[in-house]
């Protein structure tokens, strides 16, 4: 089930050159997990009062070409594997003008319980709202 957020860079996103800063790209990333499981009609703050937290594990990205200030950019996120504690996602930031990939991903997340900070199974609920099964 993908999902598809379209933002423009802001000022703050860049550096003096008007290209967006390595590090917002990850951010950008988070806002299309977080609008993807939105998307299934939970939200974080439902499973961190559930008394569980997603935190990441590891990040992949490759970047291959550079955004720029007030360009029209897509960030295209899915879910490529849920396994145990871990939710893997696939995001592409792509140049909606053009169609170019700027910038691939994976972040890997694994759940946690928010008192332990101990691994803990990806709530079914979440499961099946995401239809995978």
């Amino acid at each position: 089930m993908p999902t598809e957020l379209i933002l423009r860079p802001i000022y703050a996103d860049t550096d003096a050159e008007g290209v967006v800063y390595y590090a917002v790209y990850l951010e950008w990333m988070e806002k299309g997990r977080t609008e993807l499981i939105r998307d299934t009609g939970y939200t974080v703050a439902d499973f961190k009062k559930e008394g569980i937290i997603f935190a990441v594990r590891r990040a992949e990205i490759d970047y291959h070409a550079p955004a720029r200030y007030d360009e029209v950019i897509s960030i295209k996120t899915k879910i490529t594997e849920i396994k145990g504690a871990t939710i893997t996602f696939e995001h592409e930031i792509i140049n909606k003008e053009t169609e170019q990939l700027l910038v691939g991903g994976k972040i890997l997340l694994v759940a946690l319980k928010s008192e332990s900070l101990k691994p803990i199974r990806i709530p079914e609920k979440l499961i099946k709202a995401l239809h995978i099964i």
